[in-house]
């Protein structure tokens, strides 16, 4: 049972890392974008997909510390 939290815990902090990522790699793409000077509506829409992707990586995180919490409770 152990290794399987082991395993699952892996998983969880894999995908933490890869939304990480993401979202640090829209950020990066839309202070490009506005260097490069793309017009407004574009770096809206990039600035919502910053949004989202930094929106996924915060409940992906607070996941995992809720899990965290309720495994110590359960200790």
């Amino acid at each position: 049972m152990k290794a399987k939290n082991e395993q699952q815990d892996t998983q969880m902090m894999s995908e933490l890392a890869r939304l990480e990522k993401r979202m640090e790699r829209r950020w990066y793409d839309l202070a490009m974008a506005e260097q490069r000077g793309q017009p407004a509506h574009v770096l809206e829409r990039m600035y919502d997909a910053y949004l989202r992707a930094l929106d996924a990586y915060i409940a992906h995180q607070r996941q995992i510390n809720g899990e965290i919490a309720s495994s110590r409770l359960a200790s």
